[in-house]
């Protein structure tokens, strides 16, 4: 311990002798400073306890005495299967009198819950309200008579939580317009029942206090259906965070899909994963394996701690049984989880974001909440040093942030400081996190710069821009990334005046884009452009025929059943080792195939180049896809396309065979593909007004849509390239 003051004394004392960077702030964050306050309290609660309680909870998981194994038990009834009018009848048994909100609402208190979702209908149309305009509620049908939403909302109430609901958008036994049950539960609502559906969210909202979040489940809604329920919602309760599976953009944050975290990709929206304790059930199933509480709440909580440092909130739901009482398991391992949030730890959990100066570590994660920046580490770094690159700021301290409460011995630089973690011990159980502090707004080098090529120029596209990412779509399987911004930062211009060029393609002629360079913003319209070069196609690019793999049912459009950086039709591809069949269809002809709604087809081209080259692909779609160059995502769009539709792809091909894989979903309605590199090259370029960079600082380029619909919509503009060039004299 000694050791360690010494150092840090030390440290301190060299610090205060450094002289800082005398450049100005290019970054400074705070957090939440640009989010409404409904955004930021939900993004700074950060956990929330979710219920799957409902009729379904007597049968746990059991039918005639046959453990029902296919699917979730509350599905039930669509699974054993179980008749409408018998499973309706049933309710007339459902009496949970251990049922206690109060309890409920304390156990996610003692977990480190801010909040607590119930499920107020699910796909089964039983209400666990009194509402007006159903029979099929727990008021009405059942001895129990009570109205356990009311009770909920209450109790979470008086325990200082958040109270939010969720809603099923198809309903299995409505009186007009019931859902047909099918694989994938994402049908069409009809008109019938979308007023239904208004009528009880319009209940939910008018009799059951301030709700957190309305967290919609399922259906494929029309777009007009989807801004109908949202305006409802915010009508009536403005500060209620709305989820995203409401489908059609028409979400507050995105939801991840079940039990899934994210890959990959950094989410800058408000995002979500959604969790249950088992994750082969949601609701109550009596004879589900239990495991030991301890491990299963350190799984949890390792994923709240990457989901955290990633910018998501984490929601974790537990199953009551039949009679209300909760699975003993499950409340040992909420508890667990609280013993750990509420010793110290929570503080780099709640209110907090990613660091911007970069959050995904080897060694774990950092995130931060002025003046503070947290590191949350899962395993030892590289020497025991944890390297922070970037911060312009004073540092003032670092210290362990549970007992013993040790200080953490620092050598500070201009932009570079080193935490030596030296005799700290560290537990991977989940983590052991860390404080250090500075001062003054929080002032960063950039974590990634682009530098001028040979020829002066700055050359800024989708390649390497640093991405934000949101999610999108119409709906649960349709969900696909959305690139919603571009940014860049580029390294010190020479003293010269500057001009910025934009080259794009057919795909981006229409849009119109916002272009900001540091903090100056100009709007340009891409349908107005300088000139065109039109280039009839070279074959400079030879395609395969194209293959394909299908139909698959029930999976959304970025789950893959197979490696898609690599492929050719001669070899199997996935865990099934299936083979690839070839289409017998010319290039640029519709590909005649048939899938059902919710089905997915796997289409392959090899494409082989003989250097390094751009080349423009049409891809012809009615549906949502996905489309993968080499492995990298290069392209996505989660909503039915207009019938024809053709999507242009200018694909950055390496100089030997290149893997190019799309994913088709058929939602609904007509499914028409075709995919063709036998087209002219043709390219639009447009002259930017504003070029002034400062020079010999870093400058700041930011891209996005000029007038979205929503704020996760993307901006499907794949092929803009940016080049910044010496001004010709």
């Amino acid at each position: 311990m000694n050791k360690i003051l010494i150092i840090l004394a030390i440290s301190l004392i060299f610090f205060n002798s450094c002289k800082q960077n005398g450049s100005s702030k290019l970054f400074s964050p705070s957090v939440g400073l640009s989010e409404s306050p409904s955004v930021k309290k939900w993004r700074d609660n950060k956990l929330a306890m979710m219920i799957h309680f409902g009729l379904y909870s007597q049968y746990g998981g059991v039918y005639k005495g046959q453990q029902i194994t296919k699917g979730y038990s509350e599905q039930i009834m669509a699974q054993a299967p179980i008749p409408a009018e018998e499973y309706k009848a049933s309710a007339a048994d459902f009496n949970p009198t251990l049922w206690n909100a109060d309890s409920v609402a304390q156990l996610a208190v003692k977990g480190g819950f801010k909040s607590v979702v119930i499920t107020a209908k699910h796909h089964d149309g039983f209400c666990m309200f009194d509402s007006q305009f159903s029979d099929f509620t727990i008021v009405k049908s059942t001895p129990f008579k009570r109205d356990v939403i009311k009770e909920l909302t209450d109790a979470a109430s008086r325990a200082g939580i958040g109270f939010g609901v969720y809603f099923s958008l198809i309903d299995w036994n409505a009186k007009e317009g019931a859902t047909v049950i099918s694989e994938h539960n994402a049908d069409p609502i009809s008109p019938a029942l979308h007023q239904a559906n208004l009528n009880q969210i319009r209940e939910l909202c008018n009799n059951y206090g301030s709700l957190s979040e309305l967290w919609f489940d399922m259906g494929s809604l029309t777009m007009s259906q989807s801004k109908e329920i949202r305006k409802l919602v915010k009508d009536l309760q403005p500060n209620c965070m709305i989820g995203g599976r409401l489908g059609n953009g028409q979400g507050d944050f995105s939801v991840l899909g079940d039990n899934q975290m994210p890959e990959g990709l950094k989410f800058e929206c408000p995002w979500q994963t959604v969790n249950s304790i088992f994750s082969d059930t949601w609701g109550y199933r009596s004879w589900q394996k239990n495991g030991n509480a301890n491990e299963i709440a350190q799984l949890h909580l390792a994923k709240i701690v990457e989901t955290t440092y990633k910018g998501g909130n984490y929601t974790l739901n537990i199953g009551p049984k039949g009679d209300g009482s909760i699975v003993d398991l499950e409340k040992q391992v909420i508890e667990n989880i609280g013993q750990w949030m509420l010793s110290g730890n929570g503080e780099a959990i709640y209110n907090t974001r990613p660091y911007p100066g970069g959050s995904d570590k080897t060694w774990g994660g950092v995130t931060y909440n002025p003046p503070n920046i947290y590191f949350i580490t899962t395993s030892t770094p590289d020497e025991g040093k944890i390297v922070l690159y970037g911060l312009k700021n004073e540092v003032t301290g670092a210290m362990q942030m549970t007992a013993p409460f040790d200080p953490i011995a620092f050598l500070p630089g201009t932009t570079t400081h080193i935490f030596d973690l030296g005799l700290t011990e560290l537990k991977f159980r989940p983590a052991t996190t860390f404080r250090m502090q500075y001062t003054g707004d929080l002032d960063l080098l950039p974590s990634r710069q682009t530098s001028a090529n040979a020829q002066n120029k700055y050359e800024l596209s989708q390649l390497n821009a640093n991405i934000n990412y949101a999610t999108d779509g119409a709906n649960y399987y349709s969900t696909v990334p959305s690139i919603t911004k571009l940014t860049w930062d580029i390294t010190t211009p020479k003293e010269v005046e500057y001009e910025v060029m934009l080259y794009y393609t057919q795909q981006e002629k229409n849009k119109i884009v916002k272009l900001n360079v540091n903090g100056h913003y100009e709007t340009l319209d891409l349908s107005k452009y300088k000139t065109f070069r039109q280039e009839p196609n070279d074959n400079t690019a030879i395609p395969s025929a194209i293959n394909y793999q299908g139909p698959y049912t029930g999976l959304d459009l970025m789950t893959n059943i197979g490696e898609i950086n690599w492929a050719v039709p001669s070899e199997p591809w996935g865990p099934d080792k299936k083979g690839w069949t070839e289409i017998q269809s010319e290039q640029g002809k519709i590909v005649n195939l048939d899938p059902q709604p919710m089905q997915s087809y796997y289409y392959l081209i090899n494409l082989l180049a003989y250097k390094h080259l751009d080349h423009i692909l049409a891809v012809g779609t009615a549906d949502a896809f996905v489309a993968y160059l080499n492995g990298r995502l290069i392209y996505s769009a989660g909503y039915p396309q207009t019938e024809n539709n053709v999507v242009f792809l200018d694909l950055p091909l390496e100089g030997e065979s290149n893997t190019l894989i799309f994913k088709n979903l058929h939602i609904n309605g007509p499914y028409k593909t075709f995919y063709t590199v036998m087209i002219d090259q043709i390219r639009f370029e447009k002259l930017a007004e504003y070029s002034k960079l400062v020079p010999k600082e870093t400058n700041h380029i930011e891209l996005t849509l000029a007038n979205p619909d929503h704020p996760n919509e993307n901006m499907g503009t794949p092929n803009i390239k940016i080049v910044i060039q010496e001004k010709k004299k």
